[in-house]
């Protein structure tokens, strides 16, 4: 299982940020989240936790930590 705080690490390295990202952050509130990021999060997801996300949750997701319940399934 991959730790919240190994996550949110990959998470500011995706995203390309430094900003300070929380798991009860909303994702709107992360300057950087955007379609394209839910794209590379997929991709992110699939080769760092060899983990098949649905595309759906991540299009729902409202929180950090919607997504990463979706990779924890």
């Amino acid at each position: 299982m991959i730790s919240e705080e190994q996550f949110i690490n990959d998470l500011q390295v995706m995203l390309k940020t430094e900003e300070v990202i929380t798991m009860d952050m909303d994702l709107l509130d992360i300057e950087s989240w955007d379609s394209f990021s839910m794209v590379a999060f997929v991709a992110m997801a699939e080769e760092k936790y060899n983990v098949k996300v649905d595309k759906f949750s991540i299009a729902e997701a409202v929180l950090v930590e919607d997504l990463y319940d979706a990779v924890c399934v």
